[in-house]
């Protein structure tokens, strides 16, 4: 088995880990196991790629930041302000390497659907505290914008890249609406797990989609 192979393993092992231990919070010491999976991510990115996506690995260090914000209270708008960069920067990095389609022409196609993919974000207004509503907001305009740009960038052109790139924007956004769910309407486990595995699924399908990409490159 090669390097990459183990890390691949490694990285769905800690991501089952990683939900196991909401189930069984006395067994599992989630406080460890959460920070693990980025990193191996990345490093399974750096020992298959010989020329490195600065986007994309920015990217996950963003969101890796993210995840150690997010677990101090205090610290949730400095959490959602590197997800939203983390996200942002795949929206970058999938404009420049994959699109041929004119980035004009995205955001104004973008502008109906993301006012739709939003209006329920206002429901739970009521029950977000206002001071990170706008935090929020940010967010989700964002996970959005790469859900929108994925599904686009597929039907433009249909490639093994590309196809990584909508599961990635697809489960994504399942990743956030169901994770608005269970912080604001039903705090159930079940809910919790799949938001975990949505999440961290979502952060491998991008691999996926940056490592095609490149090889679909170099074919070319």
């Amino acid at each position: 088995m090669n390097l990459q192979k183990i890390l691949s393993a490694l990285y769905f092992s800690l991501m089952i880990l990683d939900g196991l231990a909401i189930v069984y919070p006395n067994i599992i010491a989630r406080q460890y196991i959460t920070y693990l999976p980025l990193p191996v991510l990345m490093l399974l990115y750096f020992f298959s790629m010989k020329k490195i996506n600065w986007n994309y690995t920015f990217a996950l260090m963003a969101t890796f930041v993210g995840i150690i914000f997010f677990k101090t209270v205090s610290y949730y708008k400095m959490a959602l302000v590197f997800y939203t960069i983390g996200t942002l920067l795949y929206v970058m990095m999938t404009l420049k390497s994959t699109v041929e389609i004119s980035i004009k022409t995205i955001f104004k196609a973008a502008i109906p659907f993301l006012f739709v993919y939003l209006v329920p974000l206002f429901s739970y207004y009521d029950v977000i505290k206002m001071d990170i509503f706008n935090y929020i907001l940010a967010y989700v305009f964002s996970v959005g914008l790469l859900f929108f740009i994925s599904v686009l960038i597929y039907v433009h052109k249909r490639t093994k890249a590309n196809l990584w790139l909508l599961i990635s924007g697809i489960v994504f956004a399942i990743s956030t609406i169901i994770n608005g769910y269970y912080l604001f309407k039903n705090q159930l486990i079940t809910i919790r797990v799949c938001v975990i595995f949505a999440f961290l699924f979502m952060h491998y399908a991008m691999y996926r989609h940056v490592i095609f990409q490149e090889r679909e490159g170099n074919a070319s």
